[in-house]
């Protein structure tokens, strides 16, 4: 239009008339494009629906456009990580930093496999040690490291060696067990041990010089105490020995033996202990100048605060409980934990005791594992253990920013360790950040706080991610597209007011626990609900020990399948709770949305049965799914399975949870349930241990999937006595309700994950698909940087693929008459 117009005033105006006109129509035009502030509030609110596709575009609008770099941490934020994270090494944990930052350990395996690795941090971590050990400390000045190992007859032994070049040196020591080894001093370097064994009571700590060795170990005898910790000041010019009684022993470092509990702390030299303070919980400032600790006493707990050679001072008493102190490098600063109500929340107070405590954190989750990064920046992690987020508090501005992400937008990232930098400026993170939580492995990431990602590495972010959250939403349209009208209906049934019934009648009960009386009027309910549903109900009738026989029961509803019946899905919810409460989020949440669930399964019953379990004994060992697994093995064929837990608490006004699976085909189809039926924001990851879906898996394989609060929202509440009805969101669980029955209806009415696939030269066969109506079969295939390449459709159980080569996958579903197709792919790699 603007072009138009100035084509047709070229003859009719002097040419600076015309210019000063194009360039008002230009700018005219520029304004009918939305300001970037409405752009990134468009952008930030979707995101916050859980309308990530939206989100994405405008954040992309915002990257290309000229206020990108206004908006650029705002964006990395909200998608991402801010600063350039790096990984270090996979199955890794256990950071420590030399004093000077050039230099990183970490271990790697676990047993008498236990390795100590060391790489140059500013080298591209480089490695200058690889050596089996455990516990490694670096000397003051950063130029050698010492660690544990366990030498003949599992007796210890100190492996001394020198950064720069040089020769290992492994030193035995002269006793049965080691608490603890320290690098300290600087002229002489020194080695200090604590030793000892159970009932020893001529434990103590040990100290020999390094420079120059002269092989002696000199012995500093604490009478009447058993040294407990060791821990040595950044400096490395200064000692504290952590005391307790002789006698009481935990397992302080992995295989060697310590004390329990820490009463008292002392001061140490080389020679001679020193003085010696009442109390726990220890901690030295940066510089050395400073240590803290806890004394505790009449219901209160102070902290005190010793600078240098003046009398120590007391920062503050708590009166509620407390966690342990840190102190800012300068020591001036004392950051703490206390719970004021049913979370822990972070003060900082001045370690002087001049001022009051300042409040820092306000989440509704825990707030834990303060530590300084400088004077004003202090690192600390929200959540419950399962998923900690290490967030960073700007001490002048009371800003809070997440400092450690996965850059996905469905998958979370739980997080171990964390081990900053001396200066601050670096953190190492041990994060499960592939979001998979049942493998062992742990890796090892460092985030640099003094490099942020590029707008070109943040749009890729934003491309993948909007890619990503377009084929799960496409792929799901389709796959619910033959049966969407017959779940939008169903779902349309859901109603709060019900499920909010079923809720209060459990709470009633109290604690239902297996050693408590709520158990068994739990039981007794429950059947009658399913069985007014008009479905078969059952009790499976077992007893199990707690401290005595207990008889307790499992409660099983069933819908049986109009076309397959002998097919079997089971949805799972334990409806125990801890013998302290009533359990309302865990997992009276479950059992309600599970009850909903049926009842509106009952009228239109699927092509495949449906098998509801209301399990008992889960806070005590899994005790009813274990049972209903072992006995349901060999007499019920199930081709997949739902565990739903603790579904109902929300840490703000988002109706957001959590897919925890073992299969992506469920987990990617609850995702679709959730998008399409519901309100509900999923998440997901890799997880099923320690909860009743654990059972299953080991029955019936990698075929689990349902939804529950962990590892994302860090419930305050899980597992006390306040763990009540009020604090329950009741619409949630009407959502996850929604979504478990569009999933349920999609499963049910699909063809299962095939078996026996094969493919070995260019033949692929597979069993045929057990479900009736099975019509044809999509085969897919391609190399390993593209494994779905390539597609064929077939109708009988095999396939010759002239071009398949070794090491392609390849991927086989079936489809049925209705134009279902099967809810997982079977896949193999070519042999």
């Amino acid at each position: 239009m603007v072009r138009l117009i100035a084509a047709r005033l070229v003859s009719r105006a002097p040419a600076v008339a015309i210019l000063a006109l194009i360039v008002t129509l230009v700018a005219d035009a520029q304004q009918t494009a939305p300001p970037t502030a409405t752009r990134w509030d468009r952008a930030f609110y979707a995101w916050d629906a859980g309308a990530y596709d939206s989100a994405l575009v405008e954040m992309r609008r915002i990257l290309t456009g000229p206020d990108a770099n206004a908006y650029h941490d705002r964006v990395a934020e909200l998608t991402g990580e801010i600063w350039r994270t790096v990984e270090i090494a996979k199955d890794a944990r256990a950071p420590v930093w030399s004093a000077d930052g050039r230099y990183l350990s970490y271990e790697t395996d676990t047993g008498a496999a236990r390795k100590i690795t060391v790489v140059r941090a500013e080298a591209g971590f480089a490695k200058v040690v690889e050596s089996g050990g455990f516990g490694a400390t670096f000397s003051p000045d950063g130029r050698s490291v010492a660690f544990l190992r366990l030498g003949a007859g599992g007796r210890p032994t100190i492996r001394w060696v020198p950064l720069a070049g040089g020769t290992p040196t492994d030193i035995p020591v002269d006793a049965a067990a080691a608490t603890g080894v320290t690098l300290f001093g600087r002229s002489p370097l020194r080695l200090a041990v604590l030793t000892g064994a159970r009932n020893d009571s001529t434990a103590r700590l040990l100290v020999r010089d390094l420079t120059g060795i002269d092989g002696t170990w000199r012995t500093v005898v604490i009478a009447g105490r058993q040294p407990v910790d060791l821990l040595r000041s950044p400096d490395g010019n200064r000692l504290l020995v952590g005391l307790g009684d002789r006698g009481a022993f935990a397992r302080v470092i992995p295989g060697f033996a310590g004390a329990a509990r820490v009463n008292a702390i002392a001061e140490v030299t080389d020679a001679a202990i020193g003085t010696v303070y009442r109390g726990a919980n220890y901690t030295w400032s940066r510089d050395g100048s400073s240590f803290a600790w806890v004394e505790t006493g009449g219901g209160t707990a102070r902290i005190h605060v010793k600078r240098g050679t003046a009398e120590s001072t007391t920062a503050d008493t708590v009166t509620t409980p407390w966690m342990a102190p840190v102190l800012s490098p300068s020591g001036r600063t004392v950051a703490y934990g206390a719970m004021l109500r049913e979370d822990w929340e972070l003060f900082t107070v001045p370690s002087d005791g001049g001022a009051p405590p300042t409040r820092i954190t306000h989440e509704i989750q825990h707030d834990l594992l303060p530590q300084f990064l400088s004077e004003d920046r202090l690192l600390a992690v929200i959540g419950e253990a399962r998923h900690r987020r290490s967030q960073l508090y700007d001490l002048q501005t009371g800003t809070r920013t997440r400092m450690f992400h996965n850059n996905t937008v469905r998958t979370v990232a739980p997080e171990s360790e964390w081990a900053p930098s001396p200066d601050g400026l670096r953190v190492a993170v041990v994060s499960e950040r592939d979001g998979d939580t049942i493998t062992p492995h742990r890796h090892l990431y460092l985030t640099d706080l003094t490099t942020k990602v590029t707008r070109a590495e943040l749009l890729a972010r934003v491309d993948a991610s909007l890619a990503g959250e377009r084929a799960l939403r496409e792929n799901g349209r389709q796959m619910f597209s033959p049966i969407a009208a017959q779940v939008r209906a169903a779902v349309a049934e859901v109603n709060v007011g019900r499920i909010y019934g079923y809720e209060k009648a459990l709470f009633a009960f109290d604690s239902k626990h297996i050693s408590q009386p709520g158990n068994w009027s739990a039981v007794n309910w429950l059947q009658q609900q399913y069985a007014s549903f008009g479905l078969n109900t059952q009790l499976q009738r077992f007893t199990t020990l707690q401290g005595s026989e207990i008889p307790v029961a499992n409660v099983l509803a069933t819908i049986t399948g109009t076309v397959n019946p002998e097919l079997v899905y089971v949805v799972g919810a334990h409806f125990d709770s801890r013998a302290e409460g009533p359990g309302a989020d865990d997992n009276t949440s479950g059992t309600a949305m599970l009850l909903e669930t049926a009842r509106i399964l009952a009228t239109r019953p699927l092509p495949a049965t449906v098998m509801f379990v209301a399990f008992t004994g889960e806070e005590s060992g899994l005790r009813g799914s274990r049972e209903f697994a072992r006995r349901m093995k060999d007499s019920i064929h199930v081709v997949g399975a739902l565990n739903n837990d603790m579904m109902g608490w929300s840490n703000d006004h988002r109706l957001d949870n959590t897919i925890r699976y073992s299969n992506p085909g469920i987990r990617d189809l609850q995702h679709a349930a959730a998008i399409g039926f519901s309100s509900l924001i999923t998440y997901d990851a890799f997880y099923y241990k320690s909860t009743d879906a654990h059972a299953l898996f080991d029955a019936w394989g990698d075929i689990v999937a349902g939804i529950g609060s962990y590892p994302i929202l860090g419930n305050p509440h899980y597992h006390q006595v306040h763990d009540v009805l009020e604090t329950i969101n009741h619409r949630q669980l009407a959502e996850t309700a929604k979504t478990t029955i569009a999933t349920l209806m999609l499963m049910a009415s699909s063809p299962s994950r095939l078996v026996a696939l094969r493919a070995q030269g260019k033949v692929v066969t597979w069993n045929a698909g057990v479900e009736k109506g099975i019509v044809r079969y999509i085969v897919r295939y391609g190399p390993p940087e593209d494994p779905m390449r390539l597609t064929v459709t077939v109708t009988n159980p095999r396939t010759t693929i002239a071009t398949l080569q070794p090491g392609w996958s390849v991927a086989v579903k079936a489809v049925n008459a209705a134009g279902l197709e099967g809810w997982d792919w079977a896949r193999v790699v070519v042999q």
